[in-house]
């Protein structure tokens, strides 16, 4: 029963990171299971406002970022254990979402919005 119980939770989480990156503008890491230490960016754009890491659970400490294509600095990170680590950077110059993982074995998955 119990493991009943938890492929119904895993499965549930996986439905609803399905569907808020099926509402970003570019999912560029996931869904999936992610081992720590793992990042990933998405392409490079002057319309991302915002980035997002995405988990099943909170309690897995995460990064997101944006890097810009000029120094290829970090600029507005935020580094949580929040079920959704998340960021805004209004500016127009082009930049590209980055996010990591720090701790391992958790399902998740990284978007940005313009």
């Amino acid at each position: 029963m119990r493991r009943l119980r938890t492929a119904l939770a895993v499965g549930l989480s996986a439905l609803a990171l399905a569907g808020a990156a099926l509402a970003a503008d570019q999912t560029y890491a996931g869904p999936m299971q992610w081992p720590a230490g793992a990042g990933y960016g998405s392409s490079y754009s002057s319309g991302w406002v915002r980035n997002y890491f995405f988990k099943h659970a909170s309690g897995f400490e995460t990064t997101v970022t944006f890097i810009d294509n000029t120094s290829y600095a970090w600029h507005a990170t935020v580094r949580n254990s929040s079920q959704s680590t998340h960021t805004t950077w209004w500016t127009s110059i082009v930049k590209r979402g980055h996010c990591r993982a720090h701790a391992g074995g958790f399902w998740g998955s990284c978007a940005v919005f313009s």
